[in-house]
């Protein structure tokens, strides 16, 4: 329920960037929708489902909001390294060790992921115009996918109903007679809107650089930047104390720490998305406006970023979201000046007023649905490959 969404996201931006006409020249060879589903829509989303996974996997692996309330007794390396640091043990050595754990997990993950891809080429998206129509999916398969997507929906949507209605029937006056409430929400909505543009544009000039250059360590320098994902929040959040709480970079107590952790914490799918969204991008473009005399700059501005304005998106509302609703990574450097909204919450929980921290929820919820429509709207929807009618036009 929690990470689902940035699958949603890459694939999404993979599908829209499939050429209609590579499974229209299947099924021109009598293929059938389940062989054309199988041998070319398949293999062209493996770079998509491959990044989808492993920050799934990652994200999963250094969780801590989700955990702290719901596990119970079962413990995970998150909670035994938050508890390693900021509990009665203080343990600091403990801690880096299980992180020490966590890094290695993700270092096989992100092999397991580049031997899945490959060396193969994903390109679906070149200097060639192209048509048709999508190949519609196999009526089982279309059912069973419809089925499963009704049935996750539906159980969202009962989770957050069960949000609104506690939250709005019970106590939502109280509220309104909390001003540091309010100061903590727009708090997380100014450090929010700084910092998920800055995560886009961090993470797919990364991304960029990966995918279109070569050089010596580029394999290190892409593992690097998905680090920041592996390792637990709350372990990031004592480390940017410790760095940057003596001159000349003495950041904590402000804005611009939160900032930065947020941009560092949430550049990795910025990369992914990228590197996703760009292993579908013919070459050719690039160097068909290198023969223009175009500077790289122009190239990227006029050729490359129309065409990965899924992945932007798919950037700017996973960093949005993350920013307004991240717990682990900014406990530790959130303070009576600069609240976030997340914290206000947990300390209301541990107050025991759980009908204001649930009508607080449900403000925080409306209001990362209003600024997402905007987000959406803005940016809009580019549609690579992707049609849903085919207009022919024929003349007299």
């Amino acid at each position: 329920l929690t990470f689902s969404p940035i699958a949603f996201l890459l694939l999404h931006g993979a599908l829209t960037a499939v050429s209609p006409a590579l499974e229209e020249a299947a099924q021109t060879l009598r293929a059938t929708r389940g062989r054309v589903f199988l041998t070319v829509t398949w293999p062209l989303l493996r770079p998509a489902l491959a990044n989808a996974f492993l920050l799934g996997f990652v994200e999963s692996l250094a969780d801590f909001g989700n955990p702290i309330v719901l596990s119970g007794n079962f413990e995970v390396l998150s909670i035994k390294i938050f508890f390693a640091v900021a509990g009665a043990q203080h343990d600091p050595g403990r801690a880096a060790v299980l992180a020490m754990v966590l890094l290695g997990l993700t270092l096989l993950a992100f092999w397991l992921q580049q031997r899945w891809v490959g060396r193969a080429s994903y390109v679906t998206v070149s200097g060639k115009g192209d048509g048709g129509a999508p190949a519609k999916l196999p009526r089982g398969l279309w059912r069973a996918c419809f089925g499963i997507a009704a049935a996750w929906i539906a159980f969202t949507l009962i989770c957050y109903a069960v949000i609104l209605v506690g939250g709005f029937v019970r106590d939502i006056g109280g509220l309104f007679f909390s001003g540091s409430a309010w100061d903590s929400l727009f708090t997380t909505l100014e450090v929010a809107a700084v910092s998920a543009p800055l995560t886009a544009v961090v993470g797919l000039l990364a991304a960029y650089v990966i995918t279109r250059h070569r050089f010596a360590g580029r394999r290190a320098f892409e593992f690097l930047t998905l680090v920041s994902f592996a390792i637990p929040g709350t372990v990031i959040g004592v480390s940017y104390i410790v760095a940057f709480n003596v001159p000349p970079l003495e950041l904590t107590g402000g804005m611009a720490i939160l900032v930065l952790c947020f941009v560092f914490r949430n550049m990795p799918v910025g990369v992914r998305a990228g590197v996703a969204a760009l292993a579908q991008i013919d070459k050719t473009l690039d160097e068909a406006s290198a023969t223009l005399r175009a500077s790289t700059l122009r190239t990227l501005r006029e050729v490359i970023l129309p065409l990965l304005r899924p992945a932007i998106l798919a950037t700017l509302v996973f960093s949005f979201t993350h920013a307004m609703t991240a717990v682990s990574a900014v406990i530790f450097l959130a303070t009576a000046k600069y609240n976030l909204a997340t914290v206000y919450i947990i300390n209301r929980v541990e107050a025991g007023e759980y009908p204001l921290a649930i009508a607080y929820s449900s403000v925080l919820i409306f209001l990362m649905l209003a600024v997402l429509l905007l987000v959406q709207k803005a940016v809009g929807e580019a549609r690579l490959g992707r049609r849903a009618t085919v207009v022919l036009v024929t003349g007299n």
